[in-house]
Order: structure tokens, then sequence, then C-alpha cells
């Protein structure tokens, strides 16, 4: 199992991934689309990691880096589409894709990283806790047709 950000040429696994999500398949992005959001992620510093088992994406998760003001300037990191395949799961292997994630953050000097999950499992709950994450702060949205 390898953990490493991802090629453009991989995001057709990710978005496979991204439609095992509980929640509505909403339609692909274009080529053009994907082509802009990873050049974009990646000028940013952010990256697009991935689990990747016999040359298939098999867990993902995306860090975005966000330029700041406060914290001396320092950029702060937000991990987004944490998924894990239905099959991989239980395996270590989506706390090893966050582990990726934070020491990028930590390598582009952000003060901090966070993320969101819409999930009220305890076991979700229980498994970002074991990645190291806390929560200790409210989350707030507004979602926008979605």
């Amino acid at each position: 199992m390898d953990i490493r950000s991802l090629k453009f040429s991989e995001l057709n696994g990710v978005l496979e991934l991204i439609e095992q999500y509980d929640r509505p398949v909403s339609p692909r992005p274009s080529f053009l689309l994907q082509t802009q959001i990873y050049e974009q992620i990646k000028a940013n510093g952010g990256e697009v990691i991935g689990a990747v088992d016999n040359g298939k994406v098999v867990a993902t998760s995306t860090i975005n880096i966000c330029a700041n003001l406060s914290w001396s300037g320092r950029p702060f990191g937000v991990i987004e589409n944490v998924i894990v395949h239905t099959d991989y799961r239980r395996q270590g292997i989506g706390r090893r894709v966050l582990e990726r994630a934070v020491l990028i953050a930590r390598q582009k000097n952000c003060y901090k990283v966070m993320l969101m999950s819409g999930s009220t499992s305890p076991e979700v709950k229980r498994f970002y806790e074991h990645a190291g994450f806390s929560q200790d702060k409210l989350g707030y949205q507004i979602r926008f047709d979605a």
C-alpha cells in the first residue's frame, strides 16, 4: 500500500471514491474543470492524497493550504474528502492518509489543520480522535445548493 500525493491521471479513482459518499451523487466536474481544480490545489501548496493498492486508489483526502493574516502570517490547512473504499476500512489506511495530510500541513508551516465531518457516528468520531484531532470548537457553515 502506497500513501502519496496523487497525479492528475489518478483523479478518476478519487472521483470514484467520492461517489461512495453517503449522499446523493453529484455530476463529476468536466475534464477541464478537474484540471483547473487540481492545478489550483497544487499552486496553493495543497495535495490530493491517496492510498494506492496495485494501481487502484482505495483511499483519499485533499489538504488545502490557506493563506492567513493572523498567527504571524502562517497559513492553515483544511482537510476535505476523507474517504476509504468500503472494502479497505478498519485497516489503518484512513489514519495513514490523514497522517500524510497533517505532515504536509506541518511542512508548509501551518499553525493548524482542521476538518469537518457531517457524520454523527461515534465510530467516525473515534477515528478522527485516534488520528489526533480534537472536537473542541464549533463548526458553522452555509451551504449553497449542496
